[in-house]
């Protein structure tokens, strides 16, 4: 269990077919820069300058040490992928909630966390959008909201000019850009960035000349 109280663990329940550390889709494998270092397992990080992982990778469980949405996601990839069918979900109660709303849009049978019947409507719900192909997180279009745009763009300004590696700079946009999207489907709102205000002092031979 991670220190975090946050934090919890994905684990399979039953026979599977692979544990191996590092064995996760090539997809999520693009998202993340990996190091074994800093504790056990292969920590998962978003970028290079950050200094606790979105989750570690220990084989036989998936660890992390806060509740996040994009990560738990990632996570149930993994599982996914390593032909776990059934998971086991442990931790604080926010991050089973996440974690069995996650494995389960990831076609998984979850232990660990009993929903309530609102949340089984929500699940139930995106999987028949996923069928019809009109899932919002599968067909996510640009994001439109005009204070959330001045938001990214001052984002995408800041990570320009501090990351100079290309990939990196492009998957840390691209997830910026996804958690706002996410913020924006569940009714987030955003104030628009305050604009620079421009102050026009007369020079040290204007104010002479004043005199």
């Amino acid at each position: 269990m991670p220190n975090d109280p946050d934090g919890g663990l994905v684990r399979p329940s039953g026979q599977v077919s692979s544990t191996a550390k590092g064995d996760a889709p090539e997809a999520v494998r693009r998202r993340y820069l990996t190091d074994e270092r800093g504790g056990p397992g292969l920590g998962f990080y978003v970028d290079a300058r950050i200094a606790t992982p979105a989750f570690r990778d220990e084989g036989r469980r998936l660890v992390s040490g806060r509740t996040d949405p994009n990560a738990l996601r990632d996570m149930a990839a993994i599982a996914k992928h390593r032909g776990w069918s059934s998971v086991v979900v442990e931790g604080r109660e926010e991050f089973r909630r996440e974690a069995w709303r996650a494995a389960r849009l990831a076609g998984l049978e979850v232990r660990g966390y009993r929903p309530t019947p609102r949340e089984i409507q929500e699940v139930e719900r995106r999987e028949q959008a996923r069928t019809r192909g009109s899932d919002p997180e599968a067909t996510r279009g640009p994001i439109t909201d005009p204070a959330a745009k001045a938001r990214l763009r001052v984002v995408e300004a800041v990570v320009r000019d501090r990351v100079t590696a290309p990939a990196a700079r492009e998957r840390i946009l691209a997830q910026a850009r996804e958690r706002i999207a996410t913020w924006l489907e569940r009714g987030a709102r955003f104030d628009p960035p305050r604009e620079p205000r421009t102050v026009v002092e007369p020079t040290r031979r204007d104010r002479t000349r004043g005199r």
